[in-house]
């Protein structure tokens, strides 16, 4: 995620950190899975660590390619459906809910064709001058576009106006991300992981004891 495995373990360990503090201020059940998510993307992070160490011989490279697969798996599979779900959760009913649920069955479908394609073997990890280029081929185009849809889409259909705000906030974040490595600038993403931490720890402060759906 980082642009290198030593920075990858310090923000790694700081969103374990973060991830602890949500957890431990999770308001109900129904704001788990949202509360959940800087635990996976501290775990996320280390498996990029893991990957870096791969390509540098420090670890065996049966370790690295199995984290280089679980990460994958979550980046491209997992996120598309587990973000929907979490914002679900979440969300009272009304149309805002219903419209999530066909974001959550568009996730999924797209989640489900890159995880068919890594099955098959179309996923790779390249080690660049400073970042690790990513990617599963063979997958249709349109699950290309079902991504930013399941994962922005949903956040940005919350009825809580900071997931909303924080929603077209990650419009530019990620189109910025997206741009500076595609220009083979540092990776950032691990920053915009812990950034994201911090907030969903500080969101769930906010957030009722029962929350009526």
């Amino acid at each position: 995620m980082c642009f290198s495995p030593e920075v990858d373990v310090v923000v790694g360990t700081a969103i374990s950190v973060i991830a602890i503090d949500a957890l431990r201020h999770c308001p109900n059940r129904q704001t788990l899975p949202l509360a959940l998510i800087p635990a996976a993307f501290a775990l996320h992070t280390f498996e990029s660590a893991l990957v870096w160490c791969g390509f540098r011989d420090l670890i065996p490279h049966a370790l690295s390619d199995a984290a280089e697969w679980a990460y994958l798996i979550f980046a491209f599979a997992v996120l598309p459906i587990y973000i929907p779900l979490a914002i679900l959760m979440i969300e009272p009913a009304g149309i805002r809910r219903q419209a999530l649920y066909i974001i959550q069955g568009l996730g999924l479908v797209g989640g489900m064709a890159y995880a068919f394609a890594l099955i098959q073997g179309e996923g790779s990890a390249a080690a660049c001058n400073l970042y690790i280029d990513y990617d599963i081929a063979g997958v249709h185009p349109i699950a290309g576009l079902i991504y930013p849809v399941a994962t922005i889409g949903a956040v940005l259909l919350s009825s809580h106006r900071p997931m909303f705000l924080w929603g077209v906030s990650n419009v530019f974040v990620t189109t910025f991300l997206f741009f500076w490595n595609q220009h083979g600038l540092a990776s950032l993403w691990c920053f915009y992981a812990a950034a994201t931490s911090v907030f969903i720890a500080w969101f769930v402060r906010q957030l009722p004891r029962s929350v009526s759906l």
